[in-house]
């Protein structure tokens, strides 16, 4: 008796809920294709569909001096490169030269930095730094870009992509709940 080989898109229950996380409980009130294309996405995650591994990786760093870590998790902990990702394939498609021009140009100005410097991301923290603030200071139009997608992929609802672990949300006190009931706040409990 030969047993079947599962399909491409066929996961355990235990698999998905692994990949899904903490934020499967809220998925379980959408459709179930809807729910398997989100379980997929975060099975996959650890590759790119729309930056390059080097873009990546340079924005990635880039996000990271944006929100950094300190004692509270920050944009790399979040995984806010996967909502970039992500959102290069969706509602931001029509910015991806944005965003790999963007990566040149951080590449650029860390050779500029940095005799000899391949990268943006193989900077110094300091230098990083230095190289951000110029292109904040030059107005260059992928500064706003870098800034926004990094706090909406911070603070974003994990399903697309950023927040991993829910890390913006528990950092600005935000408590996600399925459903709520009153009393909402201290104005209910106190009237």
């Amino acid at each position: 008796m030969t047993t079947p080989s599962p399909s491409p898109l066929s996961i355990s229950r235990r698999g998905f809920f692994a990949a899904a996380g903490s934020a499967a409980a809220a998925w379980l009130a959408f459709e179930s294709r809807d729910v398997l294309a989100a379980g997929m996405h975060a099975v996959h995650a650890q590759r790119f569909d729309h930056l390059s591994p080097a873009d990546a990786v340079d924005i990635e760093a880039a996000c990271a001096e944006i929100i950094p870590t300190d004692d509270t998790p920050g944009a790399r902990e979040a995984k806010v490169v996967y909502f970039i990702d992500k959102a290069l394939g969706t509602f931001a498609k029509d910015q991806r030269d944005v965003w790999a021009k963007g990566a040149q140009e951080l590449r650029t100005r860390a050779a500029r930095r940095k005799t000899g410097a391949k990268s943006f991301a193989a900077l110094q923290a300091a230098d990083r730094i230095a190289v951000i603030a110029s292109l904040e200071k030059d107005k260059h139009p992928f500064f706003d870009a870098l800034r926004g997608a990094t706090i909406a992929g911070m603070f974003a609802n994990p399903e697309y992509g950023g927040n991993q672990g829910k890390a913006g949300w528990k950092l600005i006190g935000f408590d996600d709940r399925f459903s709520w009931a009153a009393p909402f706040g201290w104005y209910d409990r106190n009237v």
